[in-house]
């Protein structure tokens, strides 16, 4: 185990309602794991008010930690979210609009600096096991791969969502397809993995133990464990199924393996599974933290947990979508879109003697904040030769406000999607405004006053300022993405 404090650190921590990382000073630094799960709501947890969903250990982590509620993902799609949270940086800055599909030349930018390089250079260990999505695919080797983005060990599903072959393959009579999707598009270390006979959540665990147990006490190490749960189509042990038994339907049951793409017409299969998949994620996770703790450095690290954007509904939009039942809290929207469902996820933070147990915190934060704050926390710089659009949080750790000089911003381009008419949403104080692609302004809400955005403002007289305030705001941002030297570096 590792020693984590001197003495006056120790002193210091006791201080509990005056915490902070320049108060410290540490013989070795802090670990770091983030748990990225995908497509998870803003209600879909215990802890975050679902009155039927089981997650205890991440109950448990909020209990030992902070609890974020207004915490938003940097995008409402997964691989923008993705880079952003890995860079500190908007995801139109990275060269990622909206999620890639398999083989698409779309990748994050090769000049990025991600969180992963920031702590090898520190003397970091360095892993990912999950999902990494910032590329056309592990094939596309003229693509930043897990290697390149400063992750010394991978295991990674490259692309969208947990997939096997043999399950997601038609059957030539047309007939409804069965089977179990035990993954089969797992990489290690630039290598395909092939069929397995396990989900995702298990495989994913299972190699985090697997390197956690490598790790031999002299370096601190950073385990991004970003699980592909709950994005469809969704997989689960029956054991989790029959947790939920009273919210599937006879149909369901009856036909428990039947693929998720072929659901199209066919009869209702109640929420059942959907539940059954975050008891499953959780779980897993469980196992990641019993295992930090074994090693003895559980208090030693820093981790968070967080979701890339908000949940699919009941809404269903695509064939692999029916039947989903994510939450959000009664927010508006959905996964996909700038409204506070699209964007506002879950987000807890751990750290032994920085964070006090069980605190909540209403600030407004979001993604692209996770890399100044580790740097204020760890004590290493970020990159100075690039616009690091986020900002540290730990003064929200002791009930404090966090210090911006520009607005939060949020980016998608889905042009492929008729009703997706939305490209912008920035946000000043408790006021957002919502931007269509034609630079357009079409809502103002007042967060702090309508969290369900029902009230749209933007045509009353008396918030003319406002919105002049707000859309000044968006139109220098906007010009100051286009301009970004790292983004037009990497386009030459």
């Amino acid at each position: 185990m590792k020693k984590t404090l001197l003495a006056s650190a120790i002193v210091l921590a006791s201080l509990s309602t005056n915490v902070s990382a320049a108060q410290t000073t540490v013989t070795d630094k802090p670990n770091v794991v983030i748990f990225y799960v995908d497509d998870l709501g803003y209600g879909d947890l215990a802890t975050y008010g679902h009155n039927i969903v089981k997650t205890p250990n991440i109950d448990k982590l909020a209990a030992e930690g902070i609890k974020f509620t207004q915490y938003y993902s940097p995008a409402p799609l997964c691989s923008p979210s993705r880079a952003g949270m890995l860079t500190g940086r908007t995801p139109y800055r990275t060269g990622i609009r909206s999620w890639i599909p398999d083989g698409q030349n779309v990748h994050i930018g090769k000049e990025e600096i991600t969180l992963a390089h920031m702590l090898k250079d520190e003397g970091y260990d360095t892993a990912i096991t999950g999902k990494l999505h910032l590329n056309g695919g592990a094939h596309m080797k003229d693509h930043p791969q897990a290697s390149d983005l400063g992750f010394e060990h991978s295991f990674i599903i490259p692309g969208g969502w947990a997939k096997n072959a043999k399950t997601e393959a038609k059957n030539a009579d047309g007939s409804l397809r069965h089977g179990k999707i035990h993954v089969d598009n797992f990489w290690r270390n630039g290598v395909p993995v092939g069929e397995t006979d396990q989900f995702s959540a298990d495989l994913v665990a299972n190699e985090a133990i697997g390197w956690l147990d490598d790790q031999g006490g002299d370096k601190p190490f950073f385990l991004y464990v970003p699980f592909s749960e709950v994005h469809t189509p969704i997989a689960s042990p029956q054991k989790y199924l029959d947790m939920y038994g009273d919210y599937l339907t006879d149909f369901a049951k009856e036909n428990p393996d039947l693929f998720h793409w072929d659901w199209v017409n066919q009869p209702y299969r109640g929420q059942g599974e959907y539940f059954a998949n975050i008891t499953y994620m959780d779980a897993q996770l469980g196992r990641v933290i019993d295992k930090l703790k074994a090693m003895g450095e559980y208090d030693n690290t820093i981790i968070l947990f967080s979701s890339d954007n908000g949940p699919v509904t009941r809404e269903a939009r695509k064939p692999y979508e029916l039947n989903m039942a994510g939450e959000t809290g009664g927010l508006r929207g959905r996964k996909d879109n700038l409204f506070e469902g699209g964007i506002r996820v879950p987000m807890i933070m751990k750290y032994h003697g920085h964070v006090k147990a069980e605190t909540d915190s209403d600030e407004p934060i979001y993604g692209l904040d996770i890399v100044p704050t580790l740097s204020e926390l760890i004590g290493f710089d970020t990159p100075s030769d690039r616009t690091i659009d986020g900002v540290s949080f730990v003064s929200t750790f002791n009930g404090l406000s966090v210090e911006r000089t520009k607005p939060m911003i949020w980016t998608i381009d889905m042009p492929y999607q008729d009703d997706a008419i939305n490209e912008y949403a920035v946000r000043i104080g408790d006021f957002k405004l919502i931007i269509d692609r034609q630079g357009n302004n079409k809502y103002l809400f007042n967060i702090g006053q309508d969290k369900y955005e029902v009230y749209n403002l933007l045509n009353k007289p008396e918030y003319k300022a406002k919105v002049e305030e707000l859309t000044t705001a968006y139109q220098a941002y906007r010009k100051d993405i286009e301009n970004d030297n790292i983004l037009n570096k990497g386009k030459k």
